[in-house]
């Protein structure tokens, strides 16, 4: 069989279809098949299962990504977007006075917790 040096995989398709649309192929094959991260464990895991769905071997988390890529250009601006509000949110209830249960798991935040002392005079009084 022959080898193929400039084509790689696209070389099945001859002299069919165009060099350009070959090469777009080509481009596609390889950013697949490229190992990449796992957004768990970080290790590079990550194959294909079917379109859009990506697999991590060491962890066997199964998440939804792009069709050839497990993280797209549009995905990760929609990510950003996102921390991005939640972030300012997050800031708005910090400084809101009325909201404190929010405020609990808010980093940072020291909330002053009022002392109780009981004592026998007060436990009998109570009861």
């Amino acid at each position: 069989m022959a080898r193929t040096k400039k084509v790689g995989s696209t070389g099945r398709f001859g002299a069919r279809y165009g060099a350009k649309l070959r090469r777009r192929v080509l481009d596609i094959e390889k950013k697949r098949n490229e190992p990449t991260r796992c957004p768990a464990c970080a290790t590079r895991a990550l194959k294909r299962q079917a379109v859009g769905l990506w697999k991590c071997k060491k962890c066997d988390l199964l998440f939804a990504g792009g069709a050839y890529v497990p993280y797209t250009e549009a995905g990760k601006a929609a990510k950003r977007t996102i921390a991005q509000r939640l972030a300012g949110d997050f800031l708005a209830l910090r400084d809101d006075e009325e909201v404190e249960d929010v405020l609990e798991f808010l980093p940072n935040i020291e909330k002053e917790e009022e002392e109780v002392v009981l004592d026998a005079e007060t436990i009998a009084v109570s009861e």
